[in-house]
C-alpha cells in the first residue's frame, strides 16, 4: 500500500503540479468546480489517475493500524486493550480507572460512520465509471485498474459489515438531483448479501491483479492480498452463520445452513495464497528474536510473509506514533508511553516449548511456599519463544538494559514494602533500617502512567528509534500475513469437518516456526488458542470474539463480562537478593459486554439522513 509512502508522495505532486491545481480530490469530492483541474484533464492523463488512485488507497482504507484510538490517543482504547489481551496503561480513562464501577462496551464503539465511510465508497464508484471512458490507458491496464480500484472498495465494506451487519450496497455513482434526496437514500442490504458481494468481488478480481509488484508498486494491491481478504472475510461470515441469530430480517446474522458454504470458501481461498510466493519468515535461529523481526522496522515487512501492509515513511509526511505511546516507562522519554499492559492471562497462553500449559509457576511444589527466582527473567525460562518476540517481560533486555517492573521490597521477616509513585518518582522504603527503592524504574505502582500489569507490548516496537516523539515511527502495519492464513485454513478445516489432519498440519507450520512442541491432535479450542497467541496484539482477537459470539460470556467461559485481568507482582527479598512473584487485579473497572455490542449503533446523523435506514438490534433510533 504504497499510497502512503514517500514513493507515491512524490507521485501524487507530480501529477497534481502537472495540472498547477491544489488537489485530485477537488474532482472527486465534487467540493470545487471552479478550479484549474477538471474531469477531462483528469482522465486524459494517466499520472493523474494514479494520483487520483494512490488518494484512494491514502484516504480510503480503514485498517484498526497503530493510531487507530478510539475517541483520542490519550485514552488507550484499541481493539488490543478492549480484547481480553491487554489493559490500557494510563489510569484516567473510564474502562481503566474507578475500580469498583462497571465498564459497559459502548454502543458506538469503534464506529465506522456511513458519513464517512461512503464519502470513500463513491470515490471509487466513480473512479470506475470514468475508468470506463477513458482511452489514455488500455484494456488490459484498465482491467488492472478496476480490480485494483475494487479491492480498495471491498476493504471498506468490509469494515463496514464487521462493525453494522447489513449495509447498503452501492455499486455505481449515484446522480444527485437537486432538491431531491430521495433517490440518495437506500436501504441496508442484508449481511449475506454483504458478505455474498464481498466474496465474489475477490474472487472476480484475484484473476486480474498480479501476483506481485516490484519496485515503487510492490506494495498495492496483489491477488494475494484479494484471495486473503476473501479467506478473513468468509471465515467470519461461517462464524456469523454459525455461532450468530438473524435479526430484522437477516439485516444482521445469515442462516446458519450457509455456515459450511461459508468455511468452504474460506478453505479454498486459503489453499489458493499457499500457491503463491509466500512463506513463514524463519530467517533467525533464535526463534524469540526471528519473531519480532517478522514485525519490525529493521526488516521493515519485506519477510516473504506479509500479503498486504501499510507503510509508513517520515520523510514523506506520513509517520505513527506507536513507539512513543508504547515504549516502556523508562524507555518512553518523558510525557507519552507505556500504552498497552498484556494482562497475565494473556501471558500464560504462551505455552512451554515442551507443550506443556503456560501457567507460570510461582510456588513451590507444595503449593504454599513462593518458589524463589536469582532473577526475574528466569520465571519464564521455557516459555514460547513468541511470548518473548511479542511481550516484554519483567527482566526483559532492552537497549542494553533491561525492563524492570518490581512491586515492591520483602523484608527479612516476610512483611511485604509495595512501591507507591510512578516510577520517577519517590518510592524510598526503609527495610530492615537500609533504604530501597521500592519500585522498578518500568512500574510497579497502581498509580501513574507506566503498566499496572507488569508487561509491555513488544510485537511492532522500534527498539532502533532514538527520536522517541510522536509521529516519528515508521513501522508497517501488517494487514494480512501468511500465518494469519494458515490459522484461517485450520479453523476452516475443523468447521467444515473431515479436514483435522489439514487443520493440524496448517497448525504445525506455524509451531514449528515458533520453535515449540507440534501437537499430536487438533480441536476448535486448540485453534482457537493458536490463533490468540500468534496473532496477539495485532487486531485481531476482538473481532474474533465477537464473530464467535463469545463476548458477552463471563470471563471464567472466556468472555469479556467481569473481566479485569491479573498483573503479576514481583518482589525483591532482601533476605537472599531473590525474586518471588504474587498476582493481583489492578485497579481498573470490570467490564460488561452486551448481546447488542456485536453490532455497531447506526450513527443519528445517519439514520435521519436516511429514513430507509433500519437500526440494528436493542438500539433505540
Amino acid at each position: 500500500m504504497r499510497s502512503i509512502s514517500k514513493t507515491y508522495k512524490s507521485l501524487l505532486w507530480v501529477a497534481l503540479s502537472t495540472f498547477i491545481c491544489s488537489s485530485c480530490e477537488d474532482y472527486l469530492n465534487r467540493e470545487d468546480t471552479s478550479g484549474f483541474i477538471t474531469n477531462d484533464q483528469i482522465w486524459e492523463n494517466s499520472k493523474a489517475i494514479d494520483a487520483v488512485l494512490v488518494n484512494l488507497y491514502d484516504g480510503g482504507l480503514r485498517l484498526d493500524e497503530f493510531d487507530d484510538w478510539y475517541t483520542d490517543k490519550a485514552n488507550h482504547l484499541n481493539p488490543t486493550s478492549l480484547s481480553d489481551e491487554a489493559q490500557g496503561s494510563y489510569q484516567k480513562d473510564p474502562a481503566f480507572s474507578n475500580a469498583n464501577t462497571v465498564y459497559t462496551y459502548g454502543d458506538y464503539l469503534f464506529e465506522d460512520k456511513f458519513s464517512d465511510r461512503y464519502v470513500h465508497i463513491r470515490r471509487a464508484n466513480e473512479f470506475l465509471l470514468n475508468l470506463q471512458s477513458t482511452d489514455v490507458v488500455d484494456d488490459e491496464a484498465k482491467k488492472a485498474y478496476n480490480a485494483e480500484v475494487r479491492f480498495v472498495r471491498a476493504m471498506e465494506y468490509f469494515g463496514l459489515i464487521k462493525r453494522y451487519g447489513g449495509v447498503p450496497l452501492l455499486k455505481e455513482p449515484q446522480e444527485f438531483n437537486p432538491g431531491d434526496f430521495s433517490a440518495l437514500q437506500i436501504p441496508r442490504n442484508t449481511e449475506k448479501e454483504c458478505y455474498d458481494f464481498l466474496i465474489e468481488e475477490c474472487k472476480e478480481i484475484s484473476e486480474f491483479l498480479p501476483d506481485s509488484r516490484p519496485g515503487e508498486v510492490k506494495y498495492r494491491a496483489t491477488k494475494g492480498a484479494a484471495l486473503a481478504l476473501l479467506s478473513r472475510a468468509a471465515l467470519y461470515a461461517g462464524s456469523i452463520a454459525k455461532y450468530g441469530t438473524v435479526q430484522i430480517d437477516g439485516l444482521v446474522g445469515i442462516p446458519d445452513d450457509q455456515a459450511i458454504h461459508y468455511f468452504t470458501e474460506s478453505y479454498h481461498a486459503s489453499k489458493a495464497i499457499f500457491d503463491l510466493n509466500y512463506q513463514l519468515y524463519d530467517v533467525n535461529p533464535d526463534k524469540a528474536q526471528n519473531f519480532y523481526d517478522l514485525f519490525s522496522k529493521a526488516v521493515n515487512g519485506n519477510n516473504g510473509e506479509y500479503i498486504f501492509q501499510k507503510q509508513y515513511s517520515l520523510s514523506g509526511g506520513k509517520a505513527h506514533s506507536w513507539d512513543k505511546m508504547s515504549a516502556p516507562f523508562s524507555y518512553r522519554g518523558g510525557g507519552w508511553g507505556c500504552g498497552m499492559a498484556p494482562t497475565l492471562e494473556m501471558v500464560e497462553e504462551f505455552e512451554y516449548i515442551d507443550g506443556s500449559e503456560g501457567k507460570l509457576v510461582l510456588l513451590e511444589a507444595d503449593g504454599v511456599t513462593p518458589k524463589r527466582y536469582d532473577d526475574l527473567f528466569d520465571l519464564f525460562e521455557g516459555k514460547d519463544p513468541r511470548l518473548f518476540g511479542s511481550v516484554y517481560v519483567p527482566g526483559s533486555p532492552l537497549k542494553g538494559t533491561k525492563v524492570e517492573w518490581q512491586r515492591g521490597i520483602v523484608g527479612k521477616d516476610g512483611k511485604r514494602y509495595q512501591a507507591f509513585n510512578q516510577p520517577d518518582k519517590d518510592n524510598t522504603v526503609t527495610v530492615d533500617g537500609k533504604a530501597y527503592t521500592a519500585s522498578g524504574k518500568d512500574g510497579g505502582a497502581d498509580v501513574g502512567d507506566a503498566s499496572k500489569t507488569s508487561f509491555y507490548q513488544r510485537k511492532f516496537f522500534d527498539e532502533t528509534q532514538t527520536n522517541m516523539d510522536m509521529n516519528k515511527s515508521e513501522t508497517p502495519w501488517v494487514v494480512f500475513r501468511l500465518g494469519e492464513i494458515y490459522l484461517n485454513l485450520a479453523e476452516a478445516c475443523v468447521e467444515i469437518g473431515g479436514k483435522e489432519q489439514e487443520a493440524l498440519d496448517a497448525v504445525n507450520a506455524i509451531r514449528d516456526r515458533a520453535g515449540i512442541k507440534p501437537l499430536d491432535a487438533i480441536s476448535l479450542d486448540k485453534v482457537r488458542h493458536e490463533r490468540k497467541v500468534e496473532l496477539a496484539f495485532e487486531k485481531h482477537r476482538f473481532w474474533d470474539m465477537k464473530r464467535w459470539r463469545i463476548a458477552h460470556l463471563d470471563v471464567a467461559n472466556g468472555g469479556l463480562t467481569n473481566f479485569r485481568g491479573t498483573a503479576l507482582y514481583p518482589w525483591y527479598n532482601v533476605s537472599d537478593g531473590k525474586y518471588t512473584f504474587t498476582t493481583g487485579n489492578p485497579p481498573k473497572q470490570l467490564r460488561s459486554f452486551l448481546q447488542r455490542n456485536y453490532y455497531v449503533r447506526l450513527n443519528n446523523t445517519d439514520i435521519s439522513t436516511n429514513p430507509k435506514l433500519i437500526q440494528n438490534p436493542d438500539y433505540e433510533n
